[in-house]
């Protein structure tokens, strides 16, 4: 009896879950550029204000001196938005709407280092972000964060499995947590993951990423099927990482046009995914 009274409780949240999105699912993004969840973000309802959750090794959230080319480009040349759009400066031009709060998550249990945290939060105030905060992910539900009632983007780095030594194996149990914050408001919740390549050690750690995040993915049928810029995306990275390689001279390592070299298992799940009624 006591196992059918917790399953009640479980239809009833989801079936809230379900209404608060309208009937629709949760658009998904899967990408290796963290920059394309700015444009992709814009896309999926323009200068509605969402709550933010970034969960990454890094806070990405440097001013883009391309700002206003980027703003007044956003609603009419997404292309001429997207040149100029950093995987390190592209969280900036989201602000103040659609951005209107922002958490960032570099780490599981403990507290951010707090000079990175600091830093963070200076830079996020520099360009007028001033509901940003840095929390670890166990902290999330007592967070606080805007409305329930308002709409939810998470936006997921997989570099946050290598930066502090997470294997992928903890993928499942990150994304649990996200999922059950997710599952705790009322409005609408989008949903963007990418890899990172050049910020990963090699190809096989970032398939195994991808391969994890897949695996969790696929049963939860709330999402809708991915739209996946994981190959066709060719963003100049801009970042110091990036320099960082071209002057070794090397290009930082990506995924543009690599579906070739995808795993079986990788190419598998990403055609189950796809594949899914919505």
């Amino acid at each position: 009896m006591k196992k059918l009274f917790v399953w009640i409780i479980v239809l009833v949240l989801l079936g809230e879950f379900a209404a608060a999105q309208g009937g629709k699912k949760i658009p998904l993004l899967i990408s290796d550029h963290h920059g394309d969840h700015a444009l992709w973000l814009y896309r999926q309802g323009g200068y509605e204000k969402k709550d933010m959750i970034l969960l990454d090794a890094h806070g990405d959230a440097e001013r883009n001196p391309q700002y206003h080319v980027i703003r007044e480009s956003f609603g009419w040349d997404a292309g001429e938005a997207d040149r100029h759009i950093g995987n390190h400066n592209w969280i900036h031009p989201l602000s103040p709407a659609p951005l209107d709060s922002l958490l960032w998550i570099s780490k599981i249990s403990q507290s951010p280092e707090p000079q990175r945290a600091l830093g963070f939060l200076r830079s996020a105030a520099s360009w007028g972000m001033g509901k940003a905060g840095c929390i670890n992910l166990n902290e999330l539900e007592f967070s606080g964060q805007g409305d329930s009632a308002a709409s939810l983007f998470v936006s997921i780095d997989l570099d946050f499995f290598y930066a502090e030594d997470y294997t992928p194996s903890r993928v499942p149990e990150v994304f649990e947590k996200l999922w059950e914050y997710s599952r705790g408001r009322t409005g609408r919740v989008l949903w963007a993951i990418c890899l990172s390549r050049a910020w990963l050690p090699d190809d096989d750690y970032a398939w195994e990423l991808l391969e994890q995040s897949l695996k969790w993915l696929i049963p939860r049928t709330e999402f809708e099927v991915p739209e996946i810029s994981l190959f066709s995306s060719r963003r100049y990275d801009m970042s110091r990482r990036a320099e960082a390689f071209r002057a070794e001279g090397r290009e930082p390592p990506g995924f543009y046009q690599r579906e070739a070299d995808m795993p079986d298992s990788v190419r598998t799940l990403l055609l189950e995914i796809g594949n899914r009624r919505k």
